[in-house]
């Protein structure tokens, strides 16, 4: 019994023994992993890695290494040594055996792995030595490039720089760089600056040795930017060249550097500009003057070039534009498709504005200024307007009220009108209420619209859908539901049946549906009016401005269109990708837009196939086929391009082309400031993001302008980079011009304000002076034809509208469009369209949202290309530019150089009654003035918003003492009580203020 006894107590003793083994050679495994990792970090050392570095790691691990120097688990310790001797017969247990088995697998496994650690050692300092070679390598190609005197491209480093990424990203990624290494690491990373340093001391050295040769440049000395612009020699190149800063005669000074000074072939130099006269000049300037024998080719020319080259025969070309295609198709083609007139009268009645509703503002000052010049004429009107129009003069005093009395006060109203015209539903706008309504607090009652036959009324009232008017004040939002109470309880006490609209149905895109749906459970009959005729009243080419503007936007997405290659399918594809917009209005706009645009855009293809021609964009999209196909031969080294704001994307398609096949330098010269020729295709992405396009490029600035005064630029600088995504210059000028911009506002008469302007240049500058009239559109000039002391003839050599005027008859006026004034320049300036209506500056057509479907990146700046040509129109002045504007419906921009920059309308014109800017704004809309209107028996003050604002009083006094309410921001009328005469609110009783 005792040997059993004791042989458990010593089989107990082995078992706590083997379980101590267990976790010595778990821990054995886990410093296994230990040691991985000092391997592992061995990798990331970018020093080599000495012997004595090895030992210093091994040294964590001689306790390990001592415990695996045994041949046997037992042998580890004496404990175990002991228990060799005393209990061998234990010792040959499975149990035991599989320990052991165990321990010595560990033993092996962590011997490998200190092998492994030698062996890494060798590894890591193999390939640093490598890597440092390359370093070496490196720092020897970039002291060859500095010694080298040449100007070094982004182009020229961009390739030998990608041979040492690898080598840059091993010693980057790595730990305790050699000296070496780290010199490395930083040139590397910094190669850009220190290129930058060297092309700067190459520039300085070239600046002073041609410093004679840029010293006269067609007789003129050029200014350090434009040298360098001439001097480096980047890949691609943009060179930003402010209005008046002198960009002809840089690319002159360019192409005479090039030829003279770098012995580049006149024939391997591709100069481009974008009009024949432009490039005649360009032509005059180089070629005769600098005598220098380089061709100046046009787009158009290239083209034609390319493709008779190719095809041993040159193309015709179709020289009109799409305006008049279109125009020829709206004449004749359209009236054989009547669902297609009625997409243009549907297009008209209810899309050609699109404005917000007032749900989506603020304020109702913000809602005002925002739809100020929303044209509230109805459909019927414009109809009834042709019809008056024609008829005999014995039937036109008969229908003066019906030509008059058709403008509603706001354009959810315009809709509402319409679209009861349109579906033969007769109405009376405004028609006083059937029985007395009026009485001490409110005036006869006029519903929105009547209809005769049903003997039922509309109200559309302008609340969001909880039936609340946030953008009004609290008082003007507390009388405000209050008449639609009292608009409702006059139904209800005689028993009339009214339907209701609100605003918040436009905002959902459901307020033609829902006033249908509400008109039919009224059994109210819809028959279509006769589309025709609506469409021979409406459009008159001649008479019809808003059309003529439509043809151009039709005009200019077509071109677009075009410009980027698309074929008649994308059109479908548009169609397919508009039924996932979101809002519901601009959808349905966007689908009657383009199925408008396809049967117009298929008569066009199918003129010019029928006449056997191609266009200007089959001609480029031609050439650029050419190019890539490898056909051509083509010698250029570089190419420079004049006016490359103005650049399409099928003229970059083709740029792009030529250089990808040469290898040329190209150098583009323009101004983003004055891009404004979408209309002709031309992308300002292409050159905002002009390195997206190219690749690495370099930009540079011509900011010193010797046309405007430094006060000019600095509101005019100002003023266009609102829209951020241009790019931001500093332009300098000697020249010093107080008041650059005069704002001559005016109520009615436009020509007392436009002679007042002439008056004052004369004044200033005597009658011999030059004055350029510009306008935002061609008929602009119409104006003059009010006054018989102007006379107008056009001048087709200078393509100008020569001016003469009686007062005045040695002044030199002349009348330009804004876009027609580009690049040239007067004395003073005078832009006689600053309203803030469809056709005015800025123009709402021009910017419609819809173009975004054709450009590269469309950006999303309120009317950004419209800024930019008011931009065009402010700089066109060596003096000042003087702005006619309507006081009361002054241009958003107009408005904006008085409220940002403190323009005054110095010059206004003053008429009986009239409110000035300086009068008591609007109670209610706040951006108004109030101004004398005579009633029926009385006068009272009203609102110069009207009728978008419709609010009067009666206290006329506010003009000459206004004091405003401090409670409710109204006004504080003198009245007279039981005590004697106090200053009351004239919102009482929603205002109970007082004051003596």
């Amino acid at each position: 019994m005792k040997n059993f006894i004791k042989g458990l107590i010593n089989k107990g003793k082995l078992d706590i023994y083997l379980l101590k083994m267990q976790r010595q050679i778990s821990n054995i495994h886990t410093r296994i992993k230990h040691l991985n990792n000092d391997i592992h970090q061995l990798n990331k050392e970018r020093s080599l890695i000495t012997d004595a570095g090895i030992n210093r790691i091994l040294t964590k691990y001689q306790s390990d290494l001592k415990f695996l120097s045994s041949s046997n688990i037992f042998m580890t310790t004496d404990e175990g040594r002991s228990f060799l001797q005393d209990y061998e017969t234990l010792s040959r247990t499975d149990k035991v055996k599989q320990l052991n088995a165990e321990f010595v697998k560990a033993k092996e496994e962590f011997l490998q792995t200190v092998n492994s650690l030698r062996n890494q050692q060798e590894k890591v300092n193999t390939q640093i030595k490598e890597q440092l070679h390359i370093c070496r390598d490196f720092e020897s190609m970039k002291e060859a490039l500095l010694k080298s005197e040449v100007y070094v491209t982004e182009e020229q480093i961009r390739k030998p720089l990608r041979k040492y990424e690898e080598t840059y990203k091993y010693f980057k990624t790595g730990v305790n760089l050699s000296e070496e290494a780290k010199q490395f690491v930083h040139d590397y990373k910094k190669m850009d600056v220190i290129i930058h340093a060297s092309n700067k001391h190459y520039l300085q050295k070239q600046l002073k040795s041609h410093n004679e040769f840029f010293n006269n440049i067609d007789g003129k000395s050029l200014d350090t930017q434009q040298r360098l612009a001439i001097l480096s020699e980047d890949h691609n190149k943009l060179i930003l060249a402010g209005a008046g800063s002198g960009k002809t005669l840089t690319i002159s000074g360019k192409v005479k550097f090039l030829v003279e000074k770098k012995n580049v072939k006149p024939e391997d130099i591709l100069l481009i500009s974008f009009t024949r006269k432009a490039a005649d000049e360009m032509d005059e300037r180089i070629a005769k003057r600098l005598q220098v024998p380089v061709n100046v080719y046009t787009f158009h020319k290239m083209g034609l070039e390319i493709i008779a080259n190719d095809r041993g025969i040159k193309p015709d070309i179709f020289d009109g534009d799409i305006q008049s295609i279109l125009q020829e198709y709206l004449q004749n083609e359209v009236y054989k498709d009547m669902n297609q007139i009625k997409k243009l009268i549907t297009f008209f009645s209810y899309y050609m504005q699109v404005p917000k509703d007032v749900t989506q503002f603020d304020s109702l000052a913000d809602y005002h200024e925002h739809t100020r010049h929303i044209d509230y004429e109805t459909m019927k009107a414009k109809v009834d307007k042709h019809t008056f129009i024609q008829k005999k003069s014995y039937h036109m005093g008969q229908q003066q009220q019906t030509l008059h009395g058709e403008v509603v006060k706001s354009f959810e109203e315009v809709l509402i009108a319409n679209f009861l015209y349109l579906k033969g539903v007769s109405y009376i706008y405004e028609h006083p209420y059937e029985r007395e309504s009026g009485d001490r607090d409110h005036r006869q009652y006029r519903p929105d619209f009547y209809l005769p036959d049903y003997d039922m009324y509309i109200e559309h009232f302008g609340v969001n859908e909880h039936m609340k008017t946030p953008w009004l004040s609290k008082v003007e939002e507390a009388k405000y539901v209050d008449g639609m109470k009292w608009k409702r309880s006059i139904h209800a006490e005689h028993g009339t049946t009214l339907i209701e609209s609100y605003s918040y149905y436009n905002q959902q895109g459901i307020l033609l549906e829902k006033l249908r749906e509400n008109l039919e459970k009224y059994h109210v009959s819809f028959s279509d009016i006769n589309y025709k005729d609506v469409f021979d009243s409406i459009y008159d080419q001649n008479n019809n401005t808003y059309f003529s503007e439509f043809i151009k936007l039709l005009s200019t997405f077509l071109t677009l269109y075009k410009s980027n290659g698309y074929t008649s399918d994308m059109l479908d594809t548009f169609i397919e990708k508009n039924k996932k917009e979101k809002i519901p209005l601009i959808r349905m706009r966007n689908q009657v837009f383009f199925e408008l645009l396809k049967p117009m855009y298929a008569y066009y293809e199918n003129h010019l196939k029928k006449h056997n021609l191609i266009d200007f964009n089959d001609m480029i999209n031609d050439s650029t086929s050419i190019i890539k196909k490898g056909s051509a031969d083509l010698p250029y080294s570089y190419i420079i391009i004049d006016e490359y704001q103005d650049i399409s994307k099928s003229r970059f398609n083709l740029i792009k082309a030529i250089q990808d096949k040469t290898n040329a330098k190209v150098m583009c010269v323009g101004d983003d400031w004055q891009s404004i020729y979408r209309f002709a295709g031309s992308d300002i992405s292409l050159f905002t993001q002009f390195q997206s396009f190219f690749g690495t490029s370099k930009l540079l600035k011509i900011e010193q302008t010797y046309r405007n005064s430094q006060d000019l630029i600095d509101i005019a600088g100002s003023f266009v980079m609102q829209n951020k995504r241009q790019f931001k210059k500093e332009l300098k000028s000697a020249k010093r011009c107080g008041h650059p911009i005069r704002i001559m506002s005016y109520q009615k008469q436009i020509l007392e304000a436009l002679e007042q302007a002439i008056d004052d240049i004369v004044t200033n500058h005597g009658e011999k002076t030059e004055i350029m009239l510009l306008g935002r559109n061609n008929f602009d000039r119409k104006v003059l034809d009010k006054s018989l002391d102007f006379e107008l003839k056009y001048d087709r050599d200078s393509d100008k509208v020569t001016v003469t005027y009686s007062k005045y008859p040695k002044l030199k006026i002349f009348f330009l469009t804004a876009h027609k004034s580009k690049g040239l320049e007067a004395d003073n300036v005078i832009l006689i369209n600053a309203a803030n209506s469809l056709l005015g500056f800025p123009n709402k057509i021009a910017d419609d949202p819809i173009l975004s479907w054709v450009l590269t990146d469309a950006d999303d700046f309120p009317y950004e290309e419209e800024r930019r040509l008011f931009y065009v129109a402010l700089t066109c002045t060596k003096n000042r530019t003087y702005i006619l504007a309507p006081e009361h419906r002054m241009s958003l921009f107009v408005r904006e150089l008085k409220e940002q920059y403190g323009i005054e309308s110095s010059y206004s014109t003053k008429e009986e009654g009239a409110a000035t800017t300086e009068g008591p704004s609007c109670p209610r809309c706040k951006k108004g003035h109030l101004l004398i209107r005579s009633g029926h028996k009385s006068r009272f003050l009203g609102c110069t918003n009207y009728p978008t604002c419709d609010f009067t009083t009666k206290h006329v006094s506010l003009l000459k003492n206004p004091r405003m309410c401090n409670r409710c921001g109204g006004y504080m009328v003198r009245k007279k009580g039981s005590y004697g005469y106090f200053y009351g609110c004239i919102n009482y009783p929603y205002c109970e203020n007082t004051t003596e």
